[in-house]
């Protein structure tokens, strides 16, 4: 029935909250083995404590990559919904930074080591 997939899914998504930490870190490990310099970017309801069960979680990449690499590279990695990325250049980051709060995340983010 329709409600048990409704119900199943509440239930996948609110592991990945559980264990969010752990799927931060392994975004960050993941392009960053692609590329060093690339920076990683908690935005969104998520980064302003305002998400709900059915939020996505919004990640900002900046790397000079191709989008489509990196995108494959982390669903390669199971990586996926409710996960956002969104994939930026260098030069695009300062207009992100002055609309929203940005989170950067690094491989030893936990949810209490937040900075814009």
């Amino acid at each position: 029935m329709w409600e048990d997939l409704l119900i199943d899914e509440a239930k996948r998504r609110r592991e990945i909250f559980e264990r969010l930490d752990e799927y931060l870190k392994k975004i960050v490990k993941t392009v960053k083995k692609l590329d060093s310099n690339t920076e990683v970017y908690l935005f969104g309801s998520v980064a302003e404590g305002k998400h709900l069960i059915s939020s996505d979680i919004d990640i900002l990449v900046v790397s000079n990559l191709h989008p489509g690499r990196i995108i494959a590279e982390l669903w390669s990695n199971g990586i996926g919904d409710p996960f956002e990325i969104h994939v930026i250049t260098r030069n695009m980051l300062e207009t992100y930074k002055r609309r929203m709060k940005l989170i950067k995340l690094n491989n030893t983010y936990t949810n209490n080591s937040q900075q814009k």
